[in-house]
């Protein structure tokens, strides 16, 4: 049994599955790979911006010290140099405070703004710090406002090393490092001191103050070398985290500057397609998985179709009487067996067609669709034979078998056919004549109206009746008559088309119908038969020659009309007009004047 397409199929399709699965696994691999360095990329970008921002502010705010130093050195120290020293500076350090206080912080020397004592938290603590280590600058995120700020305080020493002055700066950097930055959402920005103290966060976080000490947290590494992933001890989101290190410039310490960019945004996009690629895989995998159980069916099925077959042919070649396995569609034999190849030969063989066993290829359609009891002629090697024909379609399981086979078992009957033809010769003929008789004749004028309703055709019918016939029988004798009867059947039936059917209905009647004949080309056949019948001398048993004249009545079928019994009808009338008009002689009933008309 030949393999389905599925099956032949199956192997490059479950290729093809794999290999598609194989490029969805590595294309996402790829874009996982490609999305983590890009975010990674950008987070060490947006580092790096921030770092350098800071960078320059701690520049700035140095070179804002030393220019209150020199104002302190060259004795013009007062509140409005102050505020110019600030506005000559850069836009994001014009609105820094500086306050100048004497060591001990009782007095303020000059600020930026009035009341700039009462600006500064926590003063003492700062203060103390400053008068420890004149030297060192102190640098300290501090809650201020409703952010918090960073002061920076360093001492001012005379030429006698002696500290005579302090400078404090009060600045936000939130404002400072966060003006004209995009960040993405999902992204938070931590600042912290050299002690991991917090400086700012970016957004804020309601468990976190300025100045509260943070750990550092430990992730693993990242796409990049200043990249790591780490879950924050604050919101506990893991983030993509991007750190800088910044130089303050005035004081060995160096600060951190950390951007985060939450793992489950910046993936987001990632694991949609990856989950419709998943789910693609996944119906593919069905899909392959269906075929394969289909297949698995089909393989089982074919088994069980296989023993069937087996058994069809075991059974098939072992019966008597003639068996044949034939496709319905192609008509081709499929399986035949021993009997049938003895009576038909080798046309009946495998591959052959069944229709040419058939007198009539048109029977075969005909068998398969309809149960026929009539025995059907087929051209065996023995010449025409009448047989039985009985299909019977092959079915398995409830279901016909896939190539629709029929099992044909042929009876043969040619010797009933035979006998009952000739019991149906002696039924259907006048004993005397040969010719058909009434019963013959009635059923072949029933189907001759059938076949002139379907085809539209014209029909007529002939009325004979032999002239003054019973003079013959009184002169001559029955015997006589009967002879003159069969010399006259003789010549009516061959004054007649092969179409026509010529019949004797009565003692000295006969009549005809005539296929496919208008009322015209009905009179020319009416009158060669009466002439015929005229010019055939009819001898004797006694020697004598003697003559017989017919006359004839023709009338047409009628278009509605259900039989021919009006017909018979119209053209006895006719045929009655011909005798009292002098016999031998042919009358044609017409329709427009309702009475006979002589056809000579």
């Amino acid at each position: 049994m030949k393999k389905s397409w599925l099956r032949r199929a199956l192997p490059i399709l479950a290729l093809l599955v794999a290999i598609d699965i194989l490029v969805n696994v590595w294309q996402s691999y790829y874009d996982f790979r490609a999305i983590n360095a890009l975010a990674a990329r950008l987070l060490d970008v947006q580092s790096s911006l921030m770092a350098g921002r800071i960078a320059d502010q701690f520049r700035d705010v140095t070179a804002l010290t030393s220019g209150t130093e020199r104002l302190l050195d060259t004795g013009t120290l007062t509140d409005a140099t102050l505020v110019n020293l600030t506005e000559a500076l850069d836009n994001p350090l014009r609105r820094a405070l500086i306050g100048v206080f004497d060591p001990q912080g009782e007095h303020l020397l000059a600020s930026s703004r009035p009341g700039f004592m009462n600006e500064v938290p926590p003063l003492d603590q700062i203060l103390a710090s400053v008068r420890a280590n004149p030297s060192n600058a102190v640098i300290l995120p501090v809650a201020w406002g409703e952010r918090g700020a960073v002061v920076l305080a360093k001492g001012h020493q005379n030429r006698a090393m002696n500290l005579d002055a302090v400078v404090v700066i009060i600045l936000t950097y939130e404002r400072l490092v966060l003006d004209g930055v995009n960040l993405a959402p999902g992204t938070s920005v931590l600042l912290l001191d050299s002690e991991h103290r917090l400086v700012m966060r970016d957004p804020e976080h309601p468990t976190l103050a300025v100045g509260q000490v943070l750990r550092e947290d430990r992730g693993r590494a990242g796409p990049t070398t200043a990249t790591q992933y780490a879950s924050s001890q604050i919101d506990g989101i893991e983030r993509l985290v991007s750190t800088r290190s910044i130089a303050t410039r005035l004081t060995p310490d160096h600060w951190t500057v950390a951007v985060g960019y939450s793992v489950s945004d910046f993936r987001e996009g990632f694991w949609r397609s990856t989950y419709i690629n998943a789910a693609g895989a996944a119906v593919m995998l069905l899909m392959l998985l269906s075929g394969i159980l289909l297949i698995l069916h089909e393989r089982r099925l074919q088994d069980r179709v296989e023993r069937f077959a087996s058994m069809v042919s075991t059974i098939v070649k072992n019966m008597p009487t003639p068996v044949a396995v034939v496709d319905h569609d192609t008509e081709q034999i499929l399986l035949t067996n021993e009997a049938i190849l003895a009576d038909f030969g080798a046309v009946a063989g495998a591959g052959q067609s069944f229709s040419r066993l058939f007198a009539n290829a048109a029977d075969w359609s005909q068998v398969c669709t309809t149960r026929m009891d009539e025995a059907i002629p087929m051209l065996t090697r023995d010449g025409t034979r009448y047989m039985l024909v009985h299909c019977a379609q092959l079915e398995f399981g409830g279901e016909s078998v896939a190539s629709k086979a029929v099992l044909v078992t042929l009876v043969d009957v040619n010797s009933q056919q035979q006998m009952l033809k000739e019991l149906r010769t002696q039924a259907d003929l006048d004993a005397l004549t040969g010719l058909a008789n009434r019963r013959y004749f009635e059923n072949a004028a029933q189907k001759a109206v059938m076949h002139t309703r379907k085809q539209g055709s014209a029909l007529s019918i002939l009325a004979l009746d032999l002239d003054l016939f019973k003079r013959v029988n009184d002169t001559y004798g029955h015997a006589a008559g009967d002879r003159v009867l069969q010399v006259v059947a003789r010549q009516f039936e061959g004054a007649l088309r092969s179409t026509d059917l010529g019949a004797r209905i009565g003692g000295e009647e006969f009549t005809a119908i005539l296929f496919d004949t208008a009322l015209g080309q009905a009179q020319v056949i009416a009158e060669r038969i009466r002439a015929a019948i005229q010019n055939t001398p009819i001898i004797l048993e006694s020697g004598e020659a003697i003559t017989q004249t017919v006359s004839i009545g023709i009338a047409a079928y009628r278009e509605g009309e259900s039989d021919l019994a009006a017909a018979q009808e119209r053209a006895d009338a006719a045929l009655y007009s011909a005798k009292a008009a002098g016999r031998n002689r042919v009358h044609v009933y017409v329709p427009e004047t309702s009475a006979p008309q002589d056809a000579g």
